[in-house]
């Protein structure tokens, strides 16, 4: 019985130490951080009821079952962790790189214009408020770049993720009560945040420490459509043919939006390269250890040799084991080998003769040859084989999720990157700085039709078809028409 309760206590003192963090803070570098919180598996019922106030049709109630632990980021990205982000791999989000820039905040709504990205919004920000003017690729880029950092698995969440981690228990409309003053104390929404965001921390957190709702819309990793019927267990709708036209799911609410809108239940969606002023994103985090580095394994080394002094009997030298396939060696006197080999000694004697009755006749014959003239020595040159230049890497290396580039291009050259994903086009510019296997682009898929090239050098040659056009813009924010006959690489927000 004490062998027992020994065992069990120790598979519990072990299963404690495995056991994750309820909160972790991940070293950023450069003095910053990121903290999140640990969510455990659960189930909660997800959507909103008939009767609920503000309630959307997309809002259908179903039964879901979270089956795994994760990490999901106290607050939304902020903006000095996305500085940090920036200031490691020179990263260039898309309203920066784009034509027409993002949609900012122009003192009475939000319009697009050149100089509006997350840098200049259109109202003031400082380091603790949620990064803004981001896209689907540019949030996914920062996820890569923390799966990197941490060894861990870093996304964007699940819709449910999202609102499992929102509800906290709760089945109240909002995480913080049931009604409009519940909701203002709880939210910055349309009706209290101004014109702007607010700092991530600046509103009660939910009753599981997270800072989650309003502020900020974000973006999940799911395409938008209405949900299935029945229960579910850790639903991700990966189909993006599903709505009107493909467009991923924002949750939140944001500091422009309704108050309605901020609701655990509220589902909202936008083309994934919208760049607008009220769009961020927070991330989840893999709670299984991070993958060691790997280390050679080490060699051992030869076995020394035993010389034999003078006057010593003789001494076996250490030999290495022979193969199983091949017969020991020493057990036959004419056998042969690289150790513990018998040789017979008649034979050795032979040859040892021959060879001394050799040599003196092989100096005879080329003093002749060299008095008689015949055998000038005539030197031949003989060219050394030219060098081989060292092997790189390919310019551009597929993964499943993306592609590295390793190119000669200094550090902190301008790149224009192009490549086609489930179709849709992508276009970029980034600040070339390779580490040891060189820079990797982040995409969410198998690339198609890569180009990279420096930013005013004619584009690479792509194979056909370059894209499939992208999706129209809605009817909140148009592009003005061009003439150029592309279609526009930059759709508008929403």
């Amino acid at each position: 019985m004490n062998g027992i309760l020994a065992g069990f206590s120790v598979g519990l003192l072990a299963g404690l130490a495995h056991a994750a963090d309820p909160m972790m803070r991940i070293d950023l570098g450069g003095g910053s951080g990121l903290d999140v919180v640990l969510v455990q598996a659960g189930e909660f019922d997800q959507g909103s009821l008939p009767d609920e106030a503000g309630r959307g049709q997309d809002e259908a109630r179903r039964r879901v079952r979270i089956t795994s632990d994760y990490y999901i980021g106290r607050s939304s990205v902020t903006v000095g962790q996305w500085e940090r982000f920036v200031a490691e791999t020179g990263y260039r989000t898309e309203a920066e790189t784009g034509t027409s820039g993002g949609f900012g905040w122009n003192g009475s709504g939000l319009v697009q214009e050149k100089r509006f990205n997350w840098r200049t919004p259109g109202f003031t920000q400082a380091a603790d408020h949620p990064v803004c003017l981001v896209t689907f690729p540019d949030a996914q880029a920062f996820c890569a770049w923390m799966s990197r950092k941490t060894r861990r698995e870093v996304t964007l969440p699940t819709e449910a993720q999202w609102e499992f981690a929102c509800r906290a228990g709760t089945g109240t409309p909002w995480h913080s009560g049931s009604g409009p003053e519940d909701c203002d104390r709880g939210f910055w929404h349309k009706g209290n945040a101004g014109n702007g965001t607010r700092p991530v921390g600046s509103r009660p957190p939910n009753p599981w420490g997270l800072s989650i709702g309003g502020n900020v819309s974000e973006w999940c990793l799911d395409w938008y459509a209405n949900y299935p019927a029945g229960e579910a267990s850790d639903p991700r709708q990966d189909n993006p043919n599903l709505s009107d036209k493909p467009r991923r799911v924002l949750r939140g609410g944001s500091w422009i939006r309704d108050a309605k809108n901020t609701r655990s239940a509220a589902r909202y969606r936008a083309d994934p390269r919208s760049r607008n002023a009220d769009i961020g994103f927070r991330i989840v985090c893999s709670t299984a250890e991070p993958t060691p580095v790997s280390t050679p394994t080490p060699v051992a080394p030869p076995a020394p040799k035993v010389e034999a002094e003078p006057g010593d009997p003789p001494r076996q030298q250490p030999v290495a084991p022979a193969p199983a396939s091949e017969p020991a060696p020493g057990r036959s006197s004419g056998s042969s080998g690289s150790s513990g080999v018998v040789v017979n000694t008649g034979i050795s004697g032979l040859l040892g003769g021959l060879f001394c009755l050799a040599v003196p006749i092989l100096v005879v014959v080329l003093l002749f040859k060299f008095l008689t003239g015949s055998g000038r020595a005539v030197s031949t040159y003989v060219p050394a084989d030219p060098p081989v230049p060292p092997k790189r890497r390919q310019l551009i290396r597929k993964a499943s999720d993306g592609f590295w580039i390793d190119g000669d291009w200094p550090v902190g050259t301008a790149l224009r990157i192009h490549y086609v994903v489930n179709g849709l086009p992508a276009d970029l510019t980034m600040d070339y700085r390779p580490g040891p296997d060189g820079q990797f682009v982040y995409t969410g898929g198998d690339a198609a039709s890569v180009s990279v090239v420096p930013d005013g050098d004619d584009p690479m040659p792509v194979p056909a078809p370059l894209f499939v056009p992208p999706p129209v813009s809605e009817e909140r924010h148009v592009d003005p028409p061009r003439h150029d006959p592309r279609p526009p690489r930059f759709p508008s927000a929403y």
